[in-house]
């Protein structure tokens, strides 16, 4: 039966804003605010906000803001249906279990043999595989 992929791994793109403030004595050292495109603070917490008013009050001991823009992408993990029915999150390289039914795939979402399998063409046990330092020897 072939895996169901209820989500491809995808790309995920973004654009953060800070508005950047630099106490004048500390070099380095500062106040960030998460804010949109165009320099709007975003809701904050109590201390936060009166940070960020302490920092617009007090020009003669804090520079800014500068409106700093971070952009990056991260990878979102695919997402399988596992043989049992539960979801399960391709986010591992190499072994990722079914936390329903303990079924394993790999990050491809190909199911495994059972585990009792593992290792019968290379002459490994069971003990071998499960017990052993994979960081241990020459590989």
């Amino acid at each position: 039966m072939a895996t169901e992929i209820i989500q491809e791994r995808r790309c995920i793109e973004y654009d953060n804003y800070w508005l950047d403030f630099r106490w004048r004595e500390r070099p380095g050292a500062g106040f960030t605010f998460e804010c949109d495109e165009h320099g709007n603070v975003e809701s904050m917490n109590e201390a936060a906000q009166d940070n960020y008013e302490f920092c617009l009050t007090h020009p003669d001991q804090v520079s800014g803001p500068q409106l700093v823009q971070d952009q990056g992408d991260y990878w979102e993990p695919a997402i399988i249906r596992c043989d049992c029915g539960a979801k399960v999150v391709l986010e591992n390289l190499f072994t990722i279990t079914c936390d329903n039914c303990d079924a394993d795939y790999n990050s491809s979402g190909q199911r495994l043999a059972p585990r009792s399998q593992w290792g019968e063409e290379t002459g490994e046990s069971y003990s071998d595989i499960m017990i052993g330092n994979p960081f241990e020897g020459d590989y």
